[in-house]
């Protein structure tokens, strides 16, 4: 019976391990990925800077605008800045440049106007005026001229605007 019970234990551990041949290999995993590098990112090139006195280099007329009264603006309020060439008091002529503040806030608004160098002559005067308006009916105006870029005069301003009467 130790005889049988050895062959049947032989029998069993050869049907287990394939019938006496060795163990296959077990199945290869696939390689890890190899590990690429980042492709660099280049900028772009930044577009080319016109040359000088192709007229398109700008300059900008910085400043305030206030006014006296002790009035709150309301939240329609809205403050229009202009630069003019007024070196001609028969015309008119139309801004060189503008903002319109939307919602401004309270006085000092501040404003900035960005004008083409090229738009500038030294010999002619160029003022900056200002309006506040509530609701689309004009409440406050410039009442004076205020000069600014040539002749000796500065880039930036404070406007103090008068109430409509």
């Amino acid at each position: 019976m130790r005889r049988g019970l050895t062959a049947l234990l032989l029998l069993i551990a050869t049907a287990c391990t394939g019938g006496g041949k060795p163990p296959a290999a077990p199945p290869e995993s696939p390689a890890p990925p190899t590990p690429s590098l980042p492709t660099p990112v280049v900028p772009a090139p930044a577009p080319p800077s016109a040359p000088p006195g192709t007229g398109t280099e700008t300059a900008t007329v910085t400043g305030t605008v206030t006014f006296r009264e002790r009035i709150a603006l309301t939240p329609e309020a809205v403050v229009q800045v202009d630069l003019r060439d007024v070196s001609n008091p028969d015309a008119e002529a139309p801004p060189l440049a503008r903002q319109i503040i939307e919602k401004p806030g309270q006085v000092p608004v501040a404003f900035s106007l960005s004008y083409a160098l090229a738009s500038i002559e030294p010999g002619h005067v160029y003022v900056v005026s200002a309006r506040i308006t509530d609701r689309g009916q004009l409440q406050f105006v410039t009442d004076e001229r205020i000069p600014v870029i040539t002749k000796g005069a500065p880039q930036s301003a404070d406007i103090v605007v008068v109430p409509v009467r």
